[in-house]
């Protein structure tokens, strides 16, 4: 849970992003291929005290460095809380189409840093996180 309240927190203050009108347009302009990027949705959950939320992620690879990759997350918790984060991943895109991803977010005013591993497939979105006493899963699928 620590991990969703500190992207809850990081989002509330340092991102001023358009994130619903964003997500919406990447759903209608989606179409199903064989690469990782575009809308997913989701929910992460704690192993250690069984909170969890939902999860909206857009995944884009950078024009101009190929093998960054910027996950673009929306958290909620609670009833009415939810807050916006970016994670830039370096990775290359294999052979399977598959992004492979072992990473760590330095998450900004001193909130700790969190492991995320996992492998995300056109067709599958499955990570774990780990930090700061908390551990657990994220799980997205393509928006229908």
């Amino acid at each position: 849970m620590r991990f969703i309240l500190l992207l809850l927190a990081c989002g509330l203050t340092s991102c001023t992003s358009n994130y619903h009108v964003d997500y919406r347009k990447a759903v209608q302009n989606f179409k199903q291929g064989d690469r990782p990027t575009g809308p997913w949705k989701g929910a992460w959950k704690s192993e250690v005290n069984g909170h969890k939320g939902p999860l909206w992620c857009l995944v884009t690879q950078d024009p101009k460095e190929p093998d960054t990759w910027t996950f673009r997350y929306r958290a909620g918790w609670g009833v009415l809380q939810f807050g916006d984060y970016k994670h830039p991943v370096k990775t290359t895109l294999q052979a399977d189409h598959s992004l492979p991803v072992d990473d760590k977010m330095e998450l900004p005013n001193n909130y700790g840093t969190y492991a995320v591993r996992g492998k995300l497939t056109p067709k599958e979105f499955k990570f774990r996180f780990e930090g700061n006493g908390d551990k657990g899963t994220m799980t997205l699928a393509r928006p229908k």
